[in-house]
């Protein structure tokens, strides 16, 4: 039986609305409609951030935008909901289980003769900092104490990796620019990012799809995680899932699979040693310059 949901249905001319009630109205309505009719389309998504002001408390919002251009997944359209709707949903059901992602407080999609012409997903901030930006800040005044907060961290994250997957969850894109998290004297809390493509799978079909998130994970070269640190994480990984052993295949299996990724998406060559292939460049990603652009 299906979960009760707290998003209610409204519908807007040709808009089809999943909505926060306690967070929704018709001035923020306005303002999503006046981004939506500025932006021109574009292949890949689109995200906005604005300031809406409510009750005299002004907060940060963030609306990302998909548009459908292709005729082909307007077809598929025609038989599934849109990335927005999914993300929201499946953000829903990651937080059912304990798990942190930004609140959503809507998302809609735009249909003409059932075909999806656009959407979007409208989130809350979240008082954290990217993975890589955390990382790349501490790194850079490194003390003794950050090596044991490190080891800390990164046993944390393991676990809730595990964890996720233990209940059948797999990311769709589970880098560590997906990776959110706030810091406090009790260790991390990590938030998951990007859900349009997160899928629940059963228990008996999940655990194959998994091992394509330790290679989005790992494939990024990282300020301060060095090899060590990747088979810390990797062996901890394994200690929180149930049946699972500290397994050499699987290490060797992970290194020739993020060879082979790195290979392909970054153009390189060589016979590099895995410790030099992953040692942190001192230069920031695209999409670390971007998610900055967005908080600046």
């Amino acid at each position: 039986m299906a979960l009760a949901s707290k998003y209610q249905i409204r519908r807007e001319g040709d808009w089809k609305l999943l909505v926060l009630p306690a967070r929704w109205n018709a001035d923020l309505w306005q303002q999503i409609r006046e981004i939506l009719s500025s932006e021109s389309p574009a292949h890949h998504p689109r995200v906005k951030r604005f300031r809406f002001l409510q009750a005299n408390q002004e907060e940060e919002l963030y609306l990302k935008t998909y548009y459908c251009l292709d005729i082909l997944e307007r077809m598929r359209s025609l038989f599934r909901a849109s990335k927005a709707l999914r993300a929201l949903k499946q953000g829903e059901a990651l937080q059912r289980e304990g798990f942190r992602t930004p609140l959503a407080i809507a998302a809609g999609e735009q249909r003409k003769h059932r075909l999806l012409q656009k959407a979007f997903l409208l989130t809350v901030e979240i008082d954290g900092t990217s993975l890589p930006a955390f990382l790349k800040d501490r790194f850079q005044s490194a003390d003794v104490g950050w090596f044991r907060e490190k080891r800390t961290y990164l046993r944390q994250l393991a676990a809730e990796v595990a964890r996720l997957h233990e209940r059948g969850f797999v990311h769709g894109d589970l880098t560590p620019y997906n990776i959110m998290l706030r810091t406090d004297s009790a260790g991390a809390a990590f938030f998951f990012l990007d859900n349009d493509r997160t899928r629940r799978y059963p228990s008996w079909l999940g655990h194959r799809l998994w091992k394509r998130n330790l290679v989005q994970l790992n494939r990024f070269q990282l300020p301060g995680i060095r090899l060590h640190d990747r088979i810390r994480f990797l062996r901890q990984y394994l200690t929180n899932r149930a049946g699972s052993q500290n397994d050499r295949r699987l290490i060797a299996w992970l290194e020739r699979r993020t060879r082979r990724r790195r290979a392909w998406k970054d153009r390189l060559r060589g016979e590099l040693s895995f410790r030099e292939l992953m040692k942190w460049d001192g230069r920031l990603s695209k999409k670390e310059k971007k998610v900055q652009s967005w908080s600046s």
